[in-house]
């Protein structure tokens, strides 16, 4: 096992892929757009070759592609990409990918046909022809496919649109694994999908220029202050009122954390009353708090994440909405988040509130140690070329870290891309090292400071699992983001299925093969294009192979 692992390692470079899970508030006026990184590919197909023609799809991607450069996204390919056969729609998809790399929200529209084959959703490009059911697979897009790029990329929030829940095109063809509609898929950690009805039913193409669902949609989110739930909330009443209750729009989300505007709130600002000059200071703060509760609460109220109401009372444990929330809480499933309820609240006293606060002596401050600068001249172990090549990490953003062991070999980890928790480039950094050294490593720095003992060495061994069941929360070298998107996906993917990896948290999957080989093949292939690190299996089907050793290097040892 060991030898196999020293013959698959790769030169150490600090390169990550893009994460952040820390509590935050988009805003997206014209000052906040550009302040944040927002991708989006556009697609819309309506001269189908072999399927029926539909008149809006391009028009809905027009339309769609105007609005969200509106909002201050960038586009791939600059516009709306239209009317792509199947090799195109693949080159779009990678190109979004790599653009999402280390942006903060990424969207990805689709408007044209569309169905559902054995509970999996595809895009059909306009070179589809289904002949028989074994044709999905080589002429249709999985809409896994472009989840998959966007949990490499780990964007904080990914939103994908699917306009495309009409008939099934070759419905005449025999294809009995074909349902009507699209299937609803579980959003993974930090997605919005939006569907233009609800699942399995079928949706209109519309006797205007644009879907009703998108014509409802472009129009919607640009109107400011309204968040990307209000926004979906909104469009759903319209069309469903539009189309007399015949199409419903469906929105399937996983908790996300703060509120993204599509075009964020605007200020309004208005007379303040005869008697505001003589009010006491209190009650100026008490209607300020006021008014943030209340656009807190606007943003909110439709919504169907429990998170959020969660957040309301924590922010407003004497709140006017209280109530509200509380029961909205529990409707959705759940405690709320810590606050306590309203029989448990303790009343607040007008002595309580009048009188000023008693000033508790602070403890005496303990003068901190001061913190050792990292010195890479210093640090022990390392050759001199690693250490050269070593240089560059007092200039890396943070968080990052750095590992190395006693053997001379080391690993860092850095945020270059606004990826990477603190978590994720101390453990990335310790399993890189580890595999190298085929032995524990420990971290020398975080940061910038040097956080090795000076009474020396001290081993930190991480769990790097080699064989046994596939299991998404133990996968090495990748972050905690990806796990709990990427990772699941893959288990969830059907047929014969691979995945591989690098050492630099590099990943690929792909799924549905017709044998394990070609799995294997197919994914090692896919890894190869996303960097220069050597790729290797981690998973086949739902097992993991990482510490299998070839055939052919079992015919070198024998």
């Amino acid at each position: 096992m060991l030898s196999t692992r020293r013959k698959m390692a790769v030169n150490i470079l600090g390169r990550t892929v893009a994460l952040a899970l820390s509590l935050f508030v988009w805003m997206a006026g014209p000052d906040e757009a550009a302040a944040e990184r927002r991708v989006a590919l556009v697609l819309g197909n309506s001269a189908y070759q072999y399927a029926p023609r539909l008149p809006n799809p391009t028009n809905d991607a027009k339309a769609m592609a105007d609005s969200l450069r509106a909002a201050g996204f960038e586009l791939i390919g600059g516009a709306p990409q239209l009317d792509l056969d199947r090799a195109a729609t693949e080159r779009a998809i990678r190109s979004f990918g790599a653009k999402l790399a280390g942006a903060d929200v990424g969207l990805f529209f689709y408007a044209g046909h569309g169905m559902q084959a054995r509970g999996t959703n595809y895009l059909l490009p306009v070179s589809a022809n289904l002949e028989k059911e074994a044709d999905v697979r080589y002429e249709l897009i999985d809409v896994a496919m472009v989840m998959d790029e966007m949990a490499l990329a780990e964007s904080r929030l990914n939103i994908v649109i699917l306009d495309a829940c009409r008939n099934n095109p070759f419905g005449g063809r025999g294809l009995r694994a074909a349902s009507p509609g699209l299937a609803q898929m579980q959003a993974p950690a930090g997605t919005i999908i939006g569907y233009a009805t609800q699942p399995g039913a079928v949706a209109a193409d519309g006797a205007g220029a644009n879907s009703p669902y998108t014509e409802a949609l472009s129009k919607a989110m640009l109107k400011p202050g309204e968040t990307v739930f209000d926004v979906f909330n909104d469009v759903g009443i319209a069309v469903k009122r539009s189309s007399g209750g015949v199409q419903q729009p469906w929105v399937s989300a996983s908790p996300i954390e703060g509120r993204f505007y599509f075009l964020g709130p605007t200020t309004v600002v208005t007379a303040p009353p005869a008697d505001a000059a003589t009010a006491a200071p209190v009650e100026k703060a008490g209607a300020g708090n006021a008014d943030k509760e209340m656009l807190f609460w606007d943003s909110i109220k439709g919504s169907s994440n429990r998170g959020l109401f969660e957040a309301y009372l924590r922010q407003f444990p004497q709140g006017t909405f209280v109530p509200i929330a509380e029961a909205r809480v529990a409707e959705l499933g759940g405690t709320a988040g810590g606050a306590p309820a309203a029989s448990e609240r303790a009343p607040v006293s007008v002595a309580a509130l009048a009188a000023p606060p008693v000033p508790v002596p602070a403890p005496a401050a303990q003068p901190a140690k001061p913190a050792r600068p990292v010195d890479v001249a210093a640090i022990p172990y390392l050759s001199v070329k690693a250490r050269d090549a070593l240089a560059l990490y007092p200039g890396l953003p943070s968080p990052k870290a750095l590992a190395i062991s006693t053997k001379g070999n080391y690993a860092y980890f850095s945020n270059k891309s606004n990826s990477r928790n603190e978590d994720d480039v101390k453990r990335s950094a310790l399993q890189y090292c580890q595999y190298r050294a085929e032995e524990p490593c420990t971290l020398y720095a975080v940061d910038d400071a040097v956080v090795m003992a000076a009474k020396g060495f001290a081993p930190m061994p991480v769990e790097i699992v080699g064989t046994g069941r596939f299991d998404p929360a133990r996968v090495p070298f990748v972050s905690d983001h990806t796990r709990k998107v990427g990772m699941v996906n893959y288990q969830r993917n059907p047929g014969h299925k691979a995945l591989a990896v690098t050492l630099a948290g590099r990943w690929a999957t792909v799924w549905d093969r017709d044998s394990e080989e070609e799995a294997k093949e197919a994914a090692l292939e896919r890894c190869g294009q996303s960097g220069k690190d050597d790729c290797m299996l981690y998973a086949v089907d739902d097992r993991v192979v990482l510490d299998e050793v070839p055939e052919d290097e079992e015919d070198e040892e024998e």
